[in-house]
């Protein structure tokens, strides 16, 4: 029999991006395909997606792509996919296919795909592979695992999920989970984001006392911001309101076509009259008002930042208001929201946050003691750590070791890494398929621009040194002083003594080289520079600014000839 090849085309020693394939013989199954944002103040760049070449090669052996939950890190690479890849069906829990359609229409994305719904009944038989799937819990309503049969094992994908026994969402289905475990699991690549996350994660209900605590307390308006995806908090808060008899608004983009969609498809269930328009907010006193805004993570252009700048149009700030921060820093956004929350103090507002005045969020995703529920009912062969850095991956396999894997059987493999299911024994080979990644630019898609995107984080983080010299070509001698202009890098002003020597180990590296090599060329010269200048730089001021040598090569006649003009 031949062997079952699988490998991540996202997700694997990282957070996004997530998804893999499973390829037998003729047939290719994937398995979620999302996006990872990135920091685009840094490069520019605003997202990253995974190379598509191989599925292109490879579209007559599709089968399916098949999605857990409705977050962008799972679905958001789908409108790329079909833009280069001709996928014929997509199957998806029913909130994920709403937000795939609007995604699909925001990018005039009109191919012949048919959506199919997941439910916790999925069944797909091919030629090769058998695919169900496992209701679980997350931050989005739908969510799942996915379990792929092969003729050489089996391969589950728990998605995001968490164990929450008093939830106000769906409960997870810790029957099916068991049945599955006691079918034999031969591979589990399993969510590796929280850990480091000791103990059992808290419960969505906790949230909602303290959430109901100050916003009874209020006076004034209550502005709650989380994540638009958080529908059912959303649903929670928008409840709460109607008890508390305060009228409902919701702003922001995302926000808005989230909760509109979840209420179309009954997800979110209140009378019509708790929500108001945001033109009718200055005909409600401010303590009947709750407002629902995006902008948690600092974004310059939300509605958050926009009512503590002063330029919303309908909502303005005052004393005896109350924002409350229903949600958790991203990575690399913590500065961004420092910057709002010091902003939102000088408008006089009281400002609630999480942690420091109470419980007011919970992540979507396993602690501890969940994983290891999941490894004692699941009960895998062998398992895949996934969707977490590699420190989050090693912790979560230690766990996995605790709870009865065999060290050897767990791996952490990088993304492209091609794997074979044998027999049901999993192959680690040495092989990578291209997988990217591709680099979203505003609104161009490009695999060719890595130097580019590194260039751009080299200067936002380090600066640049810009060596610049002169050489006579005819007498091969450099000629005038070397200079040395430094942006970023070291302040210039009080930095004397390194720019001097900056200077001079570039001059001699230089006429050094042009001295010694009759037929040298300034692609040498910038590589000698380069090697001269970095350690050095970074051996006292711990930067790696990006070395730029710009050479003037001229003759003599050349030399006079500017003189004169000059």
């Amino acid at each position: 029999m031949k062997k079952t090849k699988f490998f991540g085309l996202g997700g694997m020693q990282e957070i996004g991006k997530a998804g893999f394939i499973l390829e037998h013989e003729d047939e290719i199954v994937v398995v979620d395909n999302g996006i990872k944002f990135t920091n685009s103040m840094e490069t520019g760049v605003q997202a990253i997606i995974p190379d598509y070449s191989y599925l292109e090669k490879n579209v007559k052996k599709i089968k399916g792509v098949f999605i857990t939950h409705g977050h962008d890190d799972h679905i958001g690479g789908i409108p790329y996919l079909l833009k280069q890849v001709d996928v014929k069906k997509i199957y998806a829990p029913k909130i994920a296919l709403v937000f795939l359609k609007n995604k699909l229409e925001e990018h005039n994305i009109k191919n012949d795909v048919e959506f199919i719904e997941i439910d916790k009944d999925l069944l797909v038989k091919t030629k090769h592979f058998e695919i169900d799937a496992w209701s679980t819990q997350h931050s989005v309503p739908d969510a799942y695992g996915i379990r792929v049969k092969t003729p050489n094992g089996s391969v589950f994908y728990t998605g995001d999920f968490r164990f929450d026994y008093t939830p106000l969402g769906t409960y997870t289905d810790f029957d099916k989970l068991k049945k599955m475990g006691e079918e034999g699991m031969t591979v589990m690549l399993s969510d590796s984001t929280n850990a480091f996350s000791q103990n059992h994660s808290p419960t969505e209900k906790n949230i909602h006392k303290d959430l109901e605590k100050f916003t009874k307390a209020s006076k004034g308006k209550v502005v709650i911001t989380t994540f638009a995806s958080q529908l059912i908090r959303i649903q929670s808060i928008i409840e709460m309101a109607e008890k508390l008899k305060r009228k409902v608004v919701y702003m922001g983009r995302s926000m808005v076509r989230n909760i509109e969609s979840a209420r179309a498809l009954g997800y979110i269930n209140v009378d019509d009259s708790v929500f108001i328009d945001k033109k009718q907010i200055s005909k409600y006193p401010d303590n009947e008002l709750l407002i629902i805004t995006t902008g948690s993570q600092g974004e310059e252009r939300a509605g958050l930042a926009r009512m503590a700048f002063g330029k919303h149009a309908q909502v303005k700030l005052k004393k005896g208001d109350t924002i409350i921060f229903s949600s958790s820093p991203i990575p690399g956004n913590r500065m961004k929201i420092e910057l709002l929350i010091n902003q939102l103090y000088k408008t006089g507002v009281d400002i609630k946050e999480h942690r420091i005045d109470g419980l007011l969020h919970v992540s979507g995703h396993a602690y501890k003691d969940e994983h290891i529920k999941l490894f004692e009912l699941a009960n895998p062969k062998y398992f895949v750590p996934f969707h977490g850095s590699y420190r989050m991956s090693a912790v979560h396999g230690v766990t996995a070791a605790q709870t009865g894997v065999k060290k050897e059987n767990i791996h952490i493999p990088t993304n492209g890494n091609i794997m074979y299911l044998e027999n049901e024994k999993l192959i680690i080979t040495d092989e990578h398929e291209d997988i990217g990644p591709v680099y979203i630019d505003s609104n161009n898609v490009s695999k060719t621009n890595v130097p580019v995107i590194k260039q751009r984080a080299m200067l936002g983080e380090n600066g640049f040194v810009n060596i610049v010299v002169v050489i006579d070509k005819n007498k091969n001698n450099i000629v005038g002083r070397t200079r040395v202009i430094s942006r970023g890098a070291v302040f210039t002003k009080t930095s004397k003594e390194l720019l001097d020597e900056i200077q001079r180990l570039a001059h001699g590296a230089i006429l050094h080289t042009i001295k010694n090599n009759e037929n040298w060329t300034v692609l040498q010269i910038k590589e000698i520079v380069s090697k001269r200048i970095s350690p050095y730089v970074y051996k006292i001021k711990r930067r790696n600014p990006a070395i730029i040598t710009s050479v003037l090569n001229y003759s003599r006649k050349e030399i006079k000839r500017n003189n004169k003009s000059a």
